[in-house]
């Protein structure tokens, strides 16, 4: 075979390839840094200030932390620095506005570049927030000109990058081995492997920053890195609540127990991991009121710091004048009268007061006690005492005060499917809604006191319906689900003692679809009654005689309808009984108790059971009035399922008082007057 190319072939081949190799060479060298070591003077200089994370944070990040720290910053900052440098869990709740997000952050940073930390996780309330904590140290190591004259072997790659994943991605070191840069939205890894003149083998080498939502994926994270692999060593929460899940006690306790669980963990099975959790109390028990709880919590060594230390002696007096001048200032839009009345009597006003951060004086103002109190008056005592003082008040008083935690106490020692053995009288209540149908079932002795062996939500996870979804399709989601929950309490083996007990009436909820609901009552053959109920408040709850079946029970009364019977009852009445047998000691005559379940169970059932308050309650004309005040954001659907029972068991024959409701006479008939009426 002849060899077809020409010797000018094989010349223009190899300078194509001569010509690749130079573009590729060039390309390298574009790809290439390197950076210099600083002096011996500034190396000296940076280790002196390694040893102090305040003053670290104070030189380093000059425009971030202009002001000086308080007393409070002082030793929230020695904990986090105990954290870094020797391991160990730490809670802190600081003021609103005391830069506890910003110290998180370039603590962070610290750790890293330091070599105290390999591997930090950042978390916050949302992915968006903890990003933010990157995008922070990104831009410290991109403009910061301090920290790139002391932290070259860092500074200089990320600068280089030209703040582009992809360069960070493809950069190369002197070697033409790949300086390991890298970053993200949710993560920077630090340059390792450079060298400055044969030097190498700096403490921040591969170190890793990564930030996550708290109710992200944290489980089980882990890096490869330096030749292993590397899980987080030091874990930093800031503020890994939102004022929705705050306001939720399920949330709070989901939070809590990723904290406990998943987070705890990630250290790996044969090492502690190092925590410091930094947050700002929203309202009691939220998470950061239970992390700092050291009876809940001992292993947080949790800590509270407040704006204010001490309270001026004049609090009741001259600040109660200043407070008339400064709220009329602020109506006119001009608050000199009140400023020159502060300068005048400054002594006495300032007299035994005593502020955590005395720099904290916004522009204009005098002192930082004076800031304190203007923030006072213009905030309001409620959102001032939380935000500022870490001791949140509750801003609505009521009749009386039950808690999810009251509630979860009357979880007893009987199985689930259980009942006591002086139940006489078995029902149970379904409410509808999208979001479900949620269920309660309860046993009832003469006395009324209660007991759920069972309660629950169809579907269990999900809505019953979609939204926007046709109305044949709604009917028939919720015609099925009553078909499906009915069927499931009729197939489930309650028990009293050794006796198996079935339920004798199931209310219905007809508020969302009557027709529907009548159709399924009407047609329903289960071995209990299934009857359609409508609450009404209590002003709105009359009788009417001429459409009254049966003789009218406490609280509640049948009544015929062309759909067909249904159960009215005062919805106000039975919604106060059945949160005051929580109120009770469990078992007490009258109360209520859950059954036995692990611990938390049944925390979703608590929280829907106080989700209205009863704020006042009152006699009319036209009897008593209950007035009430739902929790912004919470549900309330299985208190609403809850509260059919005691209307349930009302409607089977029994009294709230004790004393059973006495049974219907039966109906005297009338003698033959000697007229007979014929068929039509």
């Amino acid at each position: 075979m002849t060899d077809q190319h020409s010797e000018r072939d094989y010349r223009r081949a190899a300078s194509a390839m001569r010509a690749i190799k130079i573009v590729d060479s060039i390309r390298r060298q574009a790809r290439t840094f390197t950076h210099t070591d600083p002096s011996t003077a500034i190396i000296r200089q940076r280790t002196r200030m390694e040893k102090s994370l305040a003053k670290w944070l104070r030189y380093y990040m000059k425009d971030a932390f202009a002001l000086q720290f308080g007393s409070d910053h002082l030793a929230a900052i020695a904990k986090l620095e105990t954290a870094i440098r020797r391991g160990g869990m730490f809670a802190l709740a600081m003021p609103r506005g005391a830069g506890k997000t910003t110290i998180c952050r370039a603590a962070a940073l610290f750790a890293v570049l330091t070599g105290a930390r390999a591997y930090v996780l950042f978390i916050a309330a949302t992915q968006t927030d903890a990003e933010a904590a990157v995008e922070f140290i990104r831009h410290q190591l991109l403009e910061n000109e301090v920290l790139a004259k002391h932290y070259p072997h860092v500074a200089v790659y990320v600068q280089a990058g030209e703040d582009k994943a992809n360069r960070a991605k493809f950069q190369l070191s002197t070697d033409g081995k790949s300086t390991g840069l890298r970053w993200s939205k949710s993560g920077l890894t630090l340059p390792a492997g450079i060298s400055d003149k044969g030097k190498s083998g700096y403490p921040s080498d591969g170190a890793i920053i990564e930030a996550s939502g708290l109710t992200g994926s944290i489980r089980g994270k882990a890096r490869d890195g330096r030749g292993k692999v590397i899980r987080p060593d030091l874990v930093v929460m800031d503020d890994c609540q939102t004022r929705e899940s705050a306001e939720s006690p399920s949330q709070c306790a989901a939070r809590e127990r990723i904290i406990s669980g998943d987070i705890m963990a990630l250290a790996g099975p044969r090492k502690k991991i190092a925590c410091a959790a930094v947050s700002t109390i929203i309202k009691k028990g939220d998470l950061a009121d239970r992390l700092l709880d050291r009876k809940l919590h001992p292993e947080f060594s949790g800590s509270t710091y407040q704006l204010i230390h001490a309270w001026p002696a004049a609090q009741e007096t001259l600040w109660q004048q200043y407070a008339e001048l400064y709220k009329s200032g602020l109506a006119d839009g001009d608050t000199r009268e009140a400023f020159d009345y502060y300068r005048a009597h400054r002594a006495e006003m300032d007299a035994g007061a005593e502020v955590s951060w005395p720099a904290r004086i916004r522009k204009g103002e005098i002192s930082a006690l004076q800031t304190a109190e203007n923030l006072f008056i213009e905030m309001g005592r409620e959102a001032f005492m939380a935000e500022l003082m870490q001791t949140p008040i509750d801003i609505c008083g009521s009749q009386y005060e039950l808690t999810p935690e009251m509630v979860m106490q009357h979880a007893v020692n009987i199985p689930r499917l259980h009942l006591p053995e002086l139940t006489t009288v078995f029902v149970g209540s379904i409410d509808i809604n999208r979001a479900g149908l949620h269920y309660c079932l309860a046993g009832f002795d003469q006395s009324m006191t209660g007991h759920a062996p069972l309660y629950g939500k169809h579907p269990q996870r999900g809505d019953l319906w979609e939204a926007n979804a046709p109305e044949l399709q709604r009917k028939q989601a919720i015609f099925h689900g009553l078909k499906t929950v009915c069927d499931q309490i009729a197939a489930t083996a309650f028990m009293r003692g050794t006796q198996r007990i079935q339920p004798s009436l199931i209310l219905v909820d007809l508020g969302f679809e009557a027709l529907l609901v009548h159709r399924f009552c009407n047609s329903a053959a289960y071995p209990f009654k299934v009857l359609p109920s409508a609450g009404r408040a209590a002003h709105k709850y009359f009788i009417k005689r001429d459409a009254l079946i049966g003789r009218p029970y406490e609280g509640c009364h049948v009544q015929k309808s062309d759909n067909g019977p249904y159960l009215i009852f005062n919805a106000d009445h039975f919604r106060e009984t059945m949160q005051r047998a929580f109120l009770a000691d469990p078992g007490a005559p009258g109360g209520f108790t859950l059954h036995a379940a692990p611990d938390k169970y049944h925390v979703t059932f608590a929280e829907h059971v106080t989700a209205e308050k009863l704020t006042n309650k009152y006699e009319t004309d036209q009897g008593v009035r209950w007035e009430w005040r739902h929790q912004p954001g919470a549900a309330w659907d299985l208190g609403d399922a809850a509260s059919g029972c005691w209307t349930s068991a009302a409607a089977s024959g029994l009294s709230t008082s004790g004393t059973p409701t006495p049974p219907r006479a039966p109906a005297r008939r009338r003698r033959p007057t000697g007229i007979t009426v014929l068929p039509l």
